[in-house]
């Protein structure tokens, strides 16, 4: 080997150490935007305890390098909720969302994609002559400010169909996508029976907040979600209860549907829901941005958590009508077991 050749490898060599220990340069003000939200995410996030929390931090700061705006480390937010494994939460900047969809990658229901967009009001109706229905859509009130007139609006949607000749309801969640769980089960408390029927659990089991119904009204433990209370023809406590689910059923709409597992003459029919069952929280980061965590895991009334999605007791996939109900393959399935129950 002759001496130049010699000084060209070794130079080589020098720059590409030089590469490999390349300080990485953030724009402070940007640097600490991303230090505060992965502080938030490390303390908070239901999957922290899996995460190697080192190795993430240079590889998110690895690719942040050179950042010297908040809009050019955005994209990076997607990555870091997928090393977390939480595809429910999102960084929320200016109005954008920025997380990560998983890797679950489902066939679209044309029918039940239109009626979500279609159906954004609460319904309800008699099927026959002994049947009630009520659809419940998905709503925006993430802050809170409608729980009472939300549960109000379901209470009276009940009561204008229940009496004496009904023996069984029909709950249609298909186009609930979720939005403020606690106005969703307030509303539904007469139908779901006394006492507890969920809760929140952390990622190592523990119960960290019970869904209880006490004398018609749901409480988070000692706290009314809403004071609105139902004034309608009894519901008998063990009235049959058919709820159904799909693949748009997501979020709130998932968590309304486990608080009915367990329930006496409770079933679910339908498709495997959309797998958002985490329970959110949300963390602020300044004045135009937060953090939504998934935190908890949900549970059902008698302990069993739920950490992907809901599965139908009685599997019926496609035949959906929401135009003409007695010719839907999922409320023909609901009519059938309403029938059944109220038999025995």
């Amino acid at each position: 080997m002759n001496k130049y050749f010699l000084l060209v490898i070794l130079s080589i060599s020098f720059n590409f150490a030089k590469a490999q220990t390349k300080p990485v340069v953030i724009e402070d003000s940007v640097k600490n935007y991303l230090d505060s939200s992965l502080t938030i995410i490390e303390k908070n996030a239901l999957n922290s305890n899996k995460v190697n929390w080192k190795v993430l931090k240079e590889n998110v700061y690895a690719k942040a390098s050179g950042a010297k705006t908040y809009e050019d480390i955005l994209p990076l937010y997607s990555y870091i909720f997928e090393q977390i494994d939480d595809h429910h939460g999102s960084l929320n900047y200016k109005n954008k969302s920025y997380g990560w969809k998983g890797n679950d990658v489902r066939q679209p229901n044309p029918v039940i994609d239109s009626a979500t967009r279609k159906y954004e009001a609460i319904r309800s109706q008699k099927i026959g002559n002994d049947i009630g229905y009520i659809l419940i859509p998905g709503n925006r009130d993430f802050r809170g400010r409608y729980t009472d007139s939300i549960s109000n609006v379901i209470k009276l949607a009940l009561a204008k169909v229940q009496g004496k000749d009904i023996k069984g309801w029909i709950l249609d969640l298909r186009v609930n996508t979720g939005g403020n769980m606690y106005p969703m089960i307030a509303g539904l408390s007469n139908l779901l029976g006394e006492g507890k029927v969920g809760g929140f659990v952390t990622y190592d089991g523990k119960a960290s907040g019970s869904w209880v119904v006490n004398e018609g009204a749901f409480y988070v433990d000692s706290i009314k979600a809403s004071a609105v209370s139902y004034n309608g023809y009894p519901i008998q406590s063990d009235i049959p209860v058919v709820v159904l689910i799909g693949r748009n059923t997501a979020s709130s709409g998932e968590m309304t549907a486990i608080t009915f597992i367990g329930r006496k003459n409770s079933t679910l029919i339908g498709e495997p829901s959309a797998g958002y069952t985490t329970v959110n929280s949300g963390f602020i980061l300044n004045d135009y941005s937060g953090l939504n965590l998934a935190v908890d895991f949900a549970a059902d009334r008698n302990g069993t958590v739920y950490p992907k999605r809901l599965f139908p007791n009685i599997e019926v996939v496609g035949g959906d009508n929401f135009e003409n109900l007695e010719n839907d393959a999922k409320v023909i399935q609901a009519i059938s077991f309403i029938s059944g129950s109220a038999n025995h």
